[in-house]
């Protein structure tokens, strides 16, 4: 079961507030790597995870499709917990994944020997620029320095290279009642949509692509249009596929999901 959680880039890269007040980098590195090997340690994905990789895979094959030169994409997972994303585009180029926790690192290095893994803080991690493609999954919601999260993708990125960006969507959150309050060791703060188009616009992006994935929530406008009025009637007039498509148009869905290209 998802908790609104993802797992973090490398959250020592944090403003100065945030480090006196939030968990300690020691905590954070201990709950991310237990928190990985207890939810994604497994071949099955969930709903949520299926969803992200046809999401992630339809936007890599436009990037590799609007190319003037024929060669294999350099790909950063940034925050790759487990490894499982970056894995599946391997088949595109070389990909590298790179998490805070060294226990979700060496199960990636285990799991998934085609990808290079490297566990650390991307700030002073051995990153060799430039990338094609950086995606990150559920990992900004939990890294205090947003901003600097987002002008380091811009760095590692060359021109015209595109970063695929997945964010627990707080509206849905806040209307679910699957959300579980906060554990030691986690920073949690789910960026707006405006605030993330602000910040990725002053780094250098645009061309926005944005989205949904997987409708949820049950609470308030949620429990009525998740309903089994609504969903019930759509299923039985063999609609149930576009409703969901609906929703996610709506920005219902429980992440945020946006494609942006670097200029």
């Amino acid at each position: 079961m998802d908790t609104g959680t993802g797992s973090p880039y490398g959250a020592a890269m944090v403003d100065a507030p945030a480090e006196r007040t939030g968990p300690s980098l020691e905590t954070q590195v201990r709950f991310w790597g237990e928190w990985n090997l207890a939810h994604h340690a497994f071949s099955d994905r969930s709903p949520l995870q299926l969803r992200q990789l046809r999401w992630v895979r339809r936007a890599a094959d436009r990037l590799t499709a609007s190319m003037d030169e024929d060669r294999p994409l350099r790909i950063l997972d940034f925050g790759c917990g487990t490894g499982w994303l970056g894995a599946s585009l391997t088949d595109l180029g070389e990909v590298t994944g790179i998490d805070l926790a060294p226990a979700a690192v060496e199960h990636a290095k285990q799991e998934f020997p085609r990808v290079r893994f490297v566990a650390g803080d991307v700030a002073n991690a051995p990153l060799v620029g430039p990338f094609d493609l950086v995606i990150s999954s559920e990992v900004i919601a939990h890294v205090a320095d947003q901003a600097g999260y987002i002008r380091r993708v811009a760095e590692l990125l060359r021109p015209g290279g595109v970063f695929l960006l997945m964010s627990q969507n707080g509206f849905v959150w806040r209307r679910w009642s699957q959300l579980k309050p906060t554990s030691e060791g986690m920073l949690r703060n789910w960026p707006r949509l405006g605030d993330l188009r602000s910040m990725l616009a002053a780094s250098g992006f645009s061309d926005l692509r944005v989205r949904s994935l997987q409708p949820a929530g049950d609470r308030g406008i949620l429990r009525v249009l998740n309903g089994r009025i609504i969903r019930g009637g759509c299923k039985r007039a063999g609609l149930e596929r576009p409703w969901r498509a609906v929703l996610e148009r709506m920005l219902m869905g429980r992440d945020l999901a946006i494609e942006a290209r670097r200029r």
